[in-house]
């Protein structure tokens, strides 16, 4: 709970250095005949410093369990590997029961470490680019509330903790994280704006950590109504009487909007695990927390 960047550093990079440290031995080859697999994961370790936490474990995990032990096995290098080998594996990987956007992802990730071997002058062509990749699947989940279930869920949750959070993710689309990462420096409520500056999120053996954005155009002032803004005020009002009675057992270090009874960062799977449970509770459709984004979306259209 409201563990830092710091200390253990970390289980991913542990499992990319064991990855690489496999492949000792073979420094002297030609890069472009090193395995496919150690190309790639030289190429995720030289983009470290560009990409979030949460990519880099993505990446990693995806070597270690899916990409690395297909081409492997195959003895698979960077200079022998073709377009059909590509389609072969992203047919494997979908008769394994991976959704086909994951597999896409998998391509894309793999078309990135290409090009920098392009970039490098390693290979001639991407052969990523001549493949062809599974068709995307069509969006298969829980239809977003409507405006009379929004209603409905607004009414039922206006005496309960999460109800603040839940308004501003309904009428505003912010994700979980922006929520959870939000301080009260970036929310001014005399000019009715809300600035998303960074994120909240939670990694095994990393724990809660702070973030940024996940598109550039996340960081600009998001108008708020005046309900959000009286929403806020009685909210900030319970959180003064919370410190105050704590006093300097109050956990908060960064002036969070949302935070536990004594001040610290919400685990951010408790919010996903709690509004699980109240809407079961409650006998409304089931969404997640995510998907209220969507909700947010249909209200703009009806609007």
């Amino acid at each position: 709970r409201g563990a830092g960047l710091g200390g253990g550093h970390d289980e991913r990079e542990q499992t990319l250095n064991q990855l690489l440290v496999e492949y000792q031995g073979i420094e002297q080859i030609e890069p472009m005949n090193t395995l496919l697999s150690r190309h790639i994961a030289n190429w995720i370790e030289s983009n470290r410093p560009n990409i979030a936490v949460t990519t880099y474990d993505q990446y990693v995990n995806m070597l270690r369990i899916h990409i690395a032990p297909y081409f492997d096995q195959r003895g698979i290098t960077l200079s022998k590997l073709t377009p059909g080998d590509l389609e072969d594996y992203y047919t494997a990987k979908i008769r394994e029961g991976l959704n086909p956007n994951t597999v896409i992802k998998h391509h894309a990730v793999i078309r990135s470490a290409l090009q920098w071997a392009v970039k490098h002058r390693y290979i001639r062509e991407n052969a990523a680019d001549l493949a062809a990749k599974p068709e995307r699947a069509k969006y298969q989940g829980q239809a977003p509330y409507s405006i009379e279930e929004i209603a409905q869920l607004l009414t039922l949750t206006q005496h309960e903790p999460i109800a603040v959070p839940i308004f501003l993710a309904s009428f505003y689309g912010l994700r979980r994280s922006e929520l959870l990462g939000l301080r009260w420096q970036d929310v001014d409520l005399d000019g009715h704006t809300i600035t998303i500056r960074q994120t909240s999120n939670y990694l095994p053996g990393l724990g809660v950590y702070v973030g940024t954005p996940k598109t550039s155009t996340s960081v600009r002032p998001l108008p708020i109504s005046t309900a959000a803004v009286l929403l806020l005020l009685e909210y900030r009002q319970w959180q003064d009487e919370q410190r105050g009675k704590l006093g300097d057992a109050w956990e908060d270090q960064d002036g969070r909007v949302f935070t536990t009874n004594t001040g610290a960062p919400i685990f951010p799977d408790s919010v996903t695990q709690w509004f699980s449970d109240f809407i079961a509770r409650a006998g409304l459709p089931k969404v997640t927390v995510h998907s209220l984004r969507h909700t947010y979306a249909s209200l703009m259209i009806a609007d």
